[in-house]
């Protein structure tokens, strides 16, 4: 068993070539083998977002605080809550981030490949995109 206490690990500032807006992360767990888990809470400060993005075996976010939103490409965007739970296939392209007026954080959760891969990313979300009007809540 190890204990890795919070005092030793620093919360980091997302760069903007992956972010828009002011993203923190702090790491939780990053797998050592056999394990190939990663999962880092994510802090978005409103309008905060990641830019599209996949990644080879899926990821899930399990929502923490405040409100959000997340997109799958070529559906509309959702609103997400504190207590909510994503779960994104492997390979899909998707986006997640804070809702424009709200602070927003998740527990991101995803595998990396054999060989090391976890996150292809991609082009920013337009403003366009991000302020879409979300789906209704079902």
């Amino acid at each position: 068993m190890k204990v890795i206490r919070s005092s030793d690990r620093a919360t980091k500032v997302q760069p903007p070539t992956n972010f828009t807006g002011t993203v923190f992360a702090d790491e939780v767990v990053v797998g050592t083998k056999p394990s190939h888990m990663r999962a880092t809470v994510v802090s978005f400060t409103p309008g905060g977002r990641t830019a599209w993005h996949s990644h080879p075996v899926g990821q899930t976010l399990y929502c923490l605080s405040g409100a959000g939103r997340v997109q799958k490409a070529g559906e509309p965007v959702q609103e997400i809550r504190a207590g909510d739970t994503v779960i994104i296939p492997p390979g899909v392209r998707h986006w997640h981030g804070a809702a424009p007026d709200k602070l927003f954080a998740h527990l991101a959760m995803s595998e990396v490949t054999p060989t090391g891969e976890g996150t292809d990313w991609f082009e920013h979300v337009s403003d366009a995109e991000y302020n879409a009007k979300p789906a209704a809540m079902t």
